[in-house]
C-alpha cells in the first residue's frame, strides 16, 4: 500500500509539474498567429514607414508576421479608437502618435478613448524635429529676426499648418505663446498642399515635419530657420534650435507602440524588449535618421511617463489657444 501511495504522490507530482510546463510552453509561444499592428495614419508617411520597419523586424525576431493596418482619420483617433476597443491578447497593437495619444484628448470634444486609461505603452519606437521654415520673401534669417518681423508686422503674417490641433498648428501657437506674436493661422488637409502655398508665398512661414520641409528648404524653395528640438539635428548640424534663442521651446512628433489597456504584462514586456533591441540596431538608427526622425526604442516604464508628460503639455498650449474639435 506505501508503494501505491508513493506511486500516486509521484504521479500528482508530476502532473502538476507538467501543468507548470504547459504553462510556462504556452506564455513563451506568444506571438503564435499574426500580430496587426494599427497605423492610425495613410501609408507612406514617417510613422508608416517607422512601423513597417518595426514590424518587419519583429516577424524575423518572434517567428511570425506583425502586419501593418492603415486607419486614418480624425487625427489618429479612428484607428485608436479601435485599438483601444481590441481584445487585449496582444495581437492587435497600435503605432501611436503626438496626435493620437497626446494632443487629441485636449483637442477633441468627443473622444471615444482615453489616451491614459485605455492603453498599455509597450515603447517609444522614435521622435524627431519639427522644422521652421519660411518663404525666401520673409527678410528674417534667425529666430529673432522673425520674432522682431513678426511684431514689426501685427496680424498680417499667415502660418500654415496640416490641420487644426495637429502638431505643426500647436508647434506655431506655443511659439505665438512664448514670444507674443501675432499670426493668422491658416490649417490646411495635409502637408502637400500647405507647402504648395508656403513655397508659393501664400503664407509666410511653417512648423512643419522634417522630412517635407527639409526637403523644400535644400531645393531653395523655403529658408530653414531652426528645428525644434532641444539639440540640432545630426544631419544639419548648421541648422539652429528655436530653444537656443527661446529657451524653453521644444516640439517633437513622435511615434510609439501602444496595446489594449488589459493586455497581459508579460506580453508588453516581451514586445517592449524586443523593440528596444531593435531599435538600437545601427541599420534601423540610419534609416530613420533618413527619414527625419530618430530612433528610440524606451522602456514601457519610461514611455508611460513620457506620454503622461507630453499629455500634460498639449492640455496647457491647447487650453491657453483655444483649440477645440467636435
Amino acid at each position: 500500500m506505501k508503494i501505491y501511495s508513493q506511486l500516486r504522490k509521484l504521479a500528482a507530482a508530476a502532473a502538476v509539474g507538467g501543468m507548470l510546463l504547459a504553462g510556462a510552453g504556452a506564455q513563451a509561444k506568444y506571438p503564435e498567429r499574426p500580430v496587426t499592428i494599427v497605423v492610425p495614419l495613410s501609408a507612406g508617411g514617417v510613422t508608416d514607414i517607422a512601423a513597417r520597419l518595426l514590424g518587419k523586424r519583429l516577424s524575423e525576431d518572434l517567428g511570425q508576421p506583425f502586419i501593418v493596418e492603415n486607419k486614418p482619420g480624425a487625427g489618429g483617433a479612428i484607428g485608436a479608437e479601435s485599438v483601444a476597443n481590441a481584445k487585449a491578447d496582444g495581437y492587435t497593437i497600435i503605432m501611436g502618435t503626438v496626435s493620437s495619444h497626446a494632443i487629441n484628448p485636449s483637442v477633441y470634444k468627443s473622444l471615444r478613448y482615453d489616451n491614459i486609461k485605455d492603453f498599455k505603452p509597450i515603447s517609444l519606437v522614435a521622435q524627431g524635429p519639427n522644422l521652421l521654415v519660411v518663404h525666401p520673401s520673409v527678410p528674417a534669417k534667425t529666430v529673432p529676426e522673425l520674432i522682431k518681423w513678426i511684431k514689426d508686422n501685427p496680424g498680417k503674417v499667415s502660418y500654415g499648418s496640416t490641420g487644426v490641433g495637429t502638431s505643426t498648428h500647436l508647434a506655431a501657437e506655443l511659439f505665438k505663446q512664448m514670444t507674443g506674436v501675432d499670426m493668422v493661422h491658416v490649417p490646411y488637409k495635409g502637408s502637400a498642399p500647405m507647402m504648395t502655398d508656403l513655397i508659393s508665398g501664400q503664407v509666410q512661414l511653417a512648423f512643419d515635419n522634417m522630412p517635407t520641409a527639409l526637403a523644400q528648404a535644400k531645393a531653395g524653395k523655403l529658408r530653414a530657420i531652426a528645428v525644434t528640438s532641444k539639440q540640432p539635428w545630426p544631419l544639419e548640424p548648421g541648422i539652429p534650435t528655436v530653444d537656443a534663442s527661446l529657451p524653453g521651446y521644444e516640439i517633437v512628433s513622435w511615434q510609439g507602440l501602444f496595446a489594449p489597456a488589459k493586455t497581459p504584462p508579460e506580453i508588453v514586456e516581451q514586445l517592449s524588449a524586443a523593440t528596444q533591441k531593435i531599435m538600437h540596431e545601427p541599420d534601423i538608427k540610419q534609416r530613420l535618421q533618413e527619414l527625419g526622425t530618430n530612433a528610440v526604442g524606451s522602456s514601457n516604464k519610461e514611455f508611460t511617463e513620457f506620454v503622461a508628460a507630453e499629455t500634460r503639455k498639449w492640455a496647457k498650449v491647447a487650453r491657453e489657444a483655444g483649440v477645440t474639435l467636435e
